[in-house]
């Protein structure tokens, strides 16, 4: 073979191949762009607020739902603090019969929330649907504390940079409210 015919295609793959790798390279950093971007916007921002609404949702009705007599002032206060509008002024209206129901009461109650859901979520309110369970510790003598089921609803609402419940009603086992 004559040495002129193989350098003609020889002396183009080796810019081909340049081309090809800058190419490679400029699709690489575009996939990861849009990669990192593609977690961003919109419906990023609604999943995170949806999140943090149910994350202060089981935190505040589990201590809604929970009373240690020991200290339940502290308890009581804190139950004024994740409240706010008219269920905050229901709650402060009713601590003098809350403190004596406190202050009868011979073990402490700690509530979980077992189960939650975000049904809507809108411009700073939001309702969620929960099944909570509220354990007594023994009293006394007896072996074995008790333990309630309940099922809320509970509409929150942004205050600031927190979000607060502003109303709680008690749900039927059907999931209607009683």
């Amino acid at each position: 073979m004559d040495a002129g015919v193989l350098r003609g295609p020889v002396r183009w793959i080796r810019p081909a191949g340049h081309v090809l790798t800058a190419a490679a390279t400029v699709f690489l950093c575009l996939s990861l762009w849009s990669l990192i971007q593609s977690g961003r916007g919109a419906d990023h921002d609604l999943a995170a607020t949806r999140d943090e609404v149910s994350r202060t949702a089981v935190r505040d009705l589990a201590l809604l739902n929970s009373v240690d007599p020991k200290v339940a002032e502290l308890d009581l206060t804190h139950w004024l603090d994740v409240a706010t509008g008219p269920f905050h002024d229901a709650l402060k209206r009713d601590m003098p019969a809350a403190r004596a129901r406190a202050a009868k009461q011979k073990a402490a109650s700690r509530g979980r929330v077992t189960a939650l859901a975000v049904t809507r979520l809108d411009r700073g309110e939001a309702t969620v649907i929960a099944s909570v369970r509220i354990l007594t510790a023994p009293a006394g003598g007896a072996t074995e504390g008790t333990e309630l089921r309940r099922r809320f609803e509970a509409e929150l609402r942004r205050v600031g940079g927190t979000w607060k419940i502003s109303a709680l009603r008690p749900l039927a086992p059907g999931g209607s409210a009683p």
